[in-house]
């Protein structure tokens, strides 16, 4: 079963990628950041297995059922809009940079025609 899948996920790799037929299987599912077939089926199907609950054969001791989270449903809030004191605040922190008990992190926010792009600064110790 796995090299079927395999060879059925080599068509769909090689047309995707346009690689020459001789390129590895193993080499174009990373390239193209795409797992093996049987490995994604068999994570769907556990996962699936888990969700409903259902008992699984003694041979499978990876996971059981009850060691799931269940999904926890009400209100809910956004935990940037309740800080602690300690922990990271993602306002403009003009008024901290003098502070040598905290950790400064500036960040560019540039943005090209490809997408958003990321750059930060840590200052620490007058550095």
């Amino acid at each position: 079963m796995k090299s079927k899948l395999s060879s059925i996920q080599r068509s769909f790799l090689l047309h995707i990628s346009g690689a020459y037929r001789t390129t590895p299987t193993a080499a174009l599912q990373t390239i193209l950041g795409i797992p093996p077939l049987h490995m994604q089926l068999q994570f769907k199907g556990r996962f699936r297995v888990y969700r409903l609950r259902i008992s699984l054969p003694p041979h499978i001791t990876d996971i059981q059922p009850q060691d799931l989270d269940m999904k926890a449903t009400g209100w809910s809030i956004h935990t940037s809009e309740h800080l602690k004191p300690n922990q990271i605040s993602l306002e403009d922190g003009e008024t901290n940079i003098a502070r040598k008990d905290i950790i400064n992190i500036f960040t560019d926010g540039s943005k090209t025609e490809h997408g958003v792009g990321s750059a930060f600064c840590v200052l620490t110790n007058d550095i």
